[in-house]
């Protein structure tokens, strides 16, 4: 029984449960609501503190009110990539690859391939808490009732929520005397989120690019990053995450000196390649096959630990191009995914961080899980389309500027539904082409 088997079997049972416990009256005898599969949980507890968080109002509103710019700029970055992936997918229409498999649609740990379970929950959790808790604390700035705070469930944590007043943040319906939010205040409730995001971002990449990469080295050797599938290599049984040390005679010591070996090499040669696999001495004897670029010898595996280090400590000063920022978005789907797994057999640490052992490599990994996952999420929010923060903030945009053309309030509404409409419609298309288009192509 395959894993996909595995895991449908147990969310059906999980969501028969929730069935059986929704009949049965328990869920709602615990504020608990159902949909689906998925469960809101709800709780009172802490709003106490909420208030307290809430007390430095002034550094509250000039916190978000600066987000608020920021989180326009981001908008319209967003809404540009998103339109030029689209109109890329019509133009190339390629087959379907693991960037657009339903599996990896969303951002939920262990389910998205590219998503260690581990520290992508970590970074999720951090992610919903911050984002959530941002946008209760300048409710209360605004002296707006929040109802609860809770979380999403379905098996693992997909989200979490803070429930204001909708009458008193959207001004419809309030209570007598209830506060009605001004336009600023409902700006900076739908902003706050996002620049949380943002902000907790920039610290953890700040610190994982800054000071925890500064305290880590390869290890000497040619560390193997991945080996060629039916290659001399793979049939020797060299693996990832070995350290090569010699070949034959010659001392291996960075991707240089396998380079500058393997031009020595011609295809049939017979070489034993000496590794250290976990810190194992080992030695594998390959028959080299043919170099496709060269008329040299070719063995088949793929170094560059130090490659990855020195990709990894220039990209903050690449942020200056988009080609630097779109690196960034991309990070740990198409480069590094953390020191995990055979890669963590590659690298050291080094200097103040040597005491720690691998324990700086956990801090490294909660570090660029965290601030990935704030960053993505916080981009993603950006998005002018409802339900997302992007979409209330781009209609109060709007709304204020059709305000000083156009003197029918009900004649600024629809004008702003209908931009607002349209533009989620588009970003839904834009949606459908990238996640369904090279299925649709791949079929005819």
């Amino acid at each position: 029984m395959d894993y996909y088997t595995i895991a449908f079997i147990f969310f059906a049972a999980y969501w028969l449960f929730v069935i059986f416990l929704d009949n049965r009256g328990v869920l709602a005898r615990y504020n608990i609501s159902a949909y689906g599969p998925i469960l809101m949980l709800r709780t009172t507890q802490g709003l106490g503190l909420l208030d307290r968080l809430a007390r430095p109002r002034k550094f509250w509103k000039v916190f978000a009110t600066v987000g608020i710019p920021l989180t326009v700029v981001a908008m319209f970055f967003m809404l540009a990539i998103l339109l030029i992936g689209a109109f890329r997918i019509l133009l190339t229409q390629p087959g379907p690859s693991a960037f657009n498999a339903p599996r990896n649609v969303l951002l939920i740990p262990g389910i998205n391939q590219f998503i260690p379970l581990t520290w992508g929950l970590i970074g999720l959790i951090v992610t919903l808490v911050v984002h959530e808790l941002s946008h209760a604390i300048l409710s209360r700035v605004a002296d707006i009732k929040v109802k609860s705070l809770g979380l999403l469930i379905a098996l693992v944590p997909i989200g979490a929520f803070a429930e204001p007043d909708e009458s008193q943040l959207l001004g419809t319906k309030a209570e007598a005397g209830a506060k009605i939010a001004t336009r600023a205040e409902r700006l900076r409730v739908f902003t706050a989120g996002i620049t949380a995001n943002f902000v907790v971002a920039f610290i953890a990449l700040m610190l994982f690019f800054g000071p925890v990469l500064s305290s880590v080295a390869a290890v000497q050797g040619l560390g193997v990053i991945g080996v060629v599938s039916a290659s001399p290599a793979e049939k020797a049984g060299l693996q990832p995450g070995m350290i090569v040390n010699q070949i034959d005679d010659t001392g291996i010591h960075n991707d240089h000196d396998f380079q500058a070996f393997m031009n020595t090499t011609h295809q049939g040669q017979v070489v034993t390649v000496h590794a250290t696999d976990h810190g194992t001495a080992r030695s594998f004897v390959a028959i080299l096959g043919k170099n496709p670029d060269n008329t040299k010898g070719f063995l088949g595996i793929r170094g560059g630990s130090d490659e990855i280090l020195t990709f990894l400590r220039g990209l903050p000063s690449g942020l200056n191009t988009l080609q630097g920022w779109a690196a960034l978005i991309g990070l740990p789907l198409l480069v590094f995914s953390g020191f995990t797994g055979n890669i963590l057999s590659l690298y050291k640490p080094i200097g103040l961080a040597a005491p720690l052992g691998s324990g700086i490599f956990w801090i490294a990994n909660v570090l660029l899980w965290v601030g990935w996952i704030n960053f993505y999420v916080g981009l993603f929010n950006c998005l002018p389309a409802s339900p997302l923060d992007g979409g209330q903030i781009f209609r109060e945009l709007f709304k204020s500027l059709t305000e000083k053309v156009v003197r029918s309030k009900d004649y600024q509404d629809r004008i702003t539904n209908a931009l607002v409409t349209t533009l989620g419609v588009v970003i839904l298309i834009s949606f459908l082409i990238l996640l369904v288009g090279p299925y649709v192509f791949s079929a005819f």
